[in-house]
Order: C-alpha cells, then structure tokens, then sequence
C-alpha cells in the first residue's frame, strides 16, 4: 500500500539538475559578480557580497524536545559547517506546524530563513484543513529532502504489554482510552488514526498536544494511555522502562530497538508502513542561485558518510540526494499517497 522512503525515490528520474558541492565555489564568485542574482533580485549591498554572509535561521514548528526538533538541530549544526555560517535554529509552534510555516512566508525571501518542513506541514496539511492558509507546492520551494523518522505507539505502564492487547482494551472500552501526539492534523496523528483504521476502526480519544514532548510527559505521569510518536523520542524512555514501545511502524524492525516488533508483525497487516519525512524549504520567490546554493551545502551535508551515520544512531533514514525539482515531485506523490487515507479516517479540521 504505502511505500518506504527508499522506495518512493527509487522510481523518480535519474534526470538530476542539482549542483554538487564543488561547485559551491563557483556558485559564490558568480553571486560575488552579480552575474546570477542582480541587485533588483535582493539589493545592491548584497549582490555585492557572498552567500551566505550572516548567520542563517532554521524555523522549526514544533516545540523543542521533541523528535523533529532534534533531528532540526542537527541538520542545522551540520549546514552551518557546510555554509560557513552558523544557522540558528528557532522554534515557532502551533496549529499543527501551521504557525511556524506563515512565519516562513512573513519572512524575506533572501535565503537566509529556511523552514524544517514535512510530511504534516507538506503532505497532510492540505488534506485536512477546511480552509489552509498556505499551499506547500505553491508558497514554498524544497531544498532538499533530509531524511525520515521512524513512527513508533507507546503504551503507559499498566495499560497493555502489546499492540494486539492495547487494541484489544480500547475495543472494550470504546473511546475511554486516550491516545496523545504532537498536535491535531499532524502526521504522527494520522498515523495513529490509520492505525486505528487498519485495525478495525478501533475508537481511541485523541488528545492533541503541541509538541512530542509534552505529550510525552502526559504518557510518563499516567494522565494519557498511549502515544503514537517516533522513535528518535520514545526509545530513551523505552528503554529505560519508563513506557512501553508496542510497535514501530516501518516494514522492517529497527536496528535501534530490536526487541519491539512492527505493526505489520503483530496485526498481520504487511503493508502498514508510516515514516515522518523532513526537508528544508525556502520561500517561492527566493532567488534560484540562493536556493541552489543552500542545495549544494544540503548534498555536501546528506553525502557525508560520518553524518549519515550520525543520524541512523539516532533512528533517522538519511534521504537519498534529490534535487529541489525531485524533492518537489516527491512531496506532491506523498499527498495523492495519503489522500484516501485521510478520507477514509474521516479526520478533518477546521
């Protein structure tokens, strides 16, 4: 049904236009000349200059604490090194990533303001809000594509010591238990309400939260039952037997957490597969040179084998490289992906 991130990428075109890190000098020189970015483009002073020539910054929509966030940072410690400049990441939360998106657009289109977007503020968000306040084909341009997230569903202590028991309690106690995430309309919440779905239409009270790590805490202090949330964020309580991690929603077990079986393991389900996809985008507007110049430090980044290990030990799928053109096309088969299984969860938001 669903395809991994490898697989979805696998059968894009081998056709790439994306700049290689070593061009990165040429690239810089030509914006030193003005000879791609003229001065109506984003001003004199500028185009008199290198990019970039200032500390950048790195919207990230979600709280910190939380799974995107760390793996946010880390993508924009390893930028900076790429760009020479640092890139400060910040936080803007609320209304499922739709806040920090807007702040985005309210932003110059200079290339020095990036968003940490996904699959919920990609993908999802046109799927379900009633009335979205931004498009993310239309209003945004991908730079690269970064990798994808584990999807893991946590159970307090007490409450099941498996998936098939957790679906097995909610069903006898239809909507009195409560599951958290990290907000309404995020990809982790309907990964949690496909889950429900694919089980049998299994009733579950969503509790939405801003953010991992508030929901999170709720689970620890007994105030919710379970959480859908991903991995990079659930193990270290997993593991130090704080909760219980039921299942992990890959096609395959996680070389991080051995011991917890998929979902397609224990409800038969061979297809069930849900993976939380991060990419950096810019403004539309942004000048081509700026945005292929941010590219190039994200693919000198993404192929660097010491970084790529880096994030699979923290339960992150580096993204295979991908140019902004490919990026774009795979954002756009992520929502025809997704669009009939929001239909037919039923979830909505206004």
């Amino acid at each position: 049904m669903a395809r991994s991130l490898q697989e979805e990428t696998a059968i894009m075109s081998a056709d790439r236009r994306s700049i290689a890190a070593d061009d990165m000098d040429t690239l810089r020189r030509a914006l030193l000349l003005g000879a791609i970015v003229g001065p109506a483009a984003f001003g004199r002073a500028r185009a008199q200059g290198t990019f970039p020539e200032r500390p950048l910054r790195l919207i990230v929509p979600y709280p910190p604490g939380g799974g995107t966030d760390a793996f946010g940072r880390r993508v924009a410690a390893r930028l900076g090194q790429e760009l020479g400049q640092r890139v400060v990441v910040e936080n803007k939360t609320g209304a499922a990533g739709v806040v920090g998106m807007l702040e985005l657009l309210r932003a110059r289109p200079d290339g020095y303001s990036m968003v940490f977007g996904g699959a919920s503020t990609h993908a999802l968000y046109p799927l379900i809000f009633a009335k979205p306040q931004y498009d993310p084909v239309e209003d945004f341009v991908p730079v690269a594509l970064v990798g994808a997230n584990t999807v893991c569903f946590m159970a307090r202590n007490g409450v099941a010591t498996d998936l098939p028991g957790l679906l097995a309690e909610a069903r006898r106690l239809p909507g009195q238990l409560r599951f958290g995430s990290p907000g309404a309309g995020t990809f982790v919440h309907l990964a949690g309400e496909y889950l429900l779905h694919a089980a049998g239409r299994v009733e579950m009270l969503h509790v939405p939260y801003r953010g991992n790590g508030p929901a999170m805490v709720d689970l620890l202090a007994g105030n919710i039952d379970a959480v859908a949330d991903t991995i990079v964020s659930g193990l270290p309580h997993h593991q130090e037997g704080r909760v219980r991690m039921l299942a992990v929603a890959s096609l395959r077990r996680s070389p991080l957490a051995p011991d917890v079986p998929t979902v397609a393991e224990v409800l038969g389900l061979p297809n069930f597969e849900t993976s939380l996809w991060s990419l950096l985008a810019v403004r539309r507007d942004t000048p081509a040179a700026l945005v292929a110049a941010l590219h190039a430090a994200a693919r000198k980044a993404l192929e660097a084998t010491d970084f790529q290990a880096e994030l699979r030990a923290a339960g992150i799928e580096p993204a295979p490289v991908m140019s902004p053109e490919e990026v774009g096309a795979y954002v756009r088969a992520e929502q025809a992906k997704w669009r009939p299984i929001v239909e037919a969860t039923g979830v909505r938001m206004e």
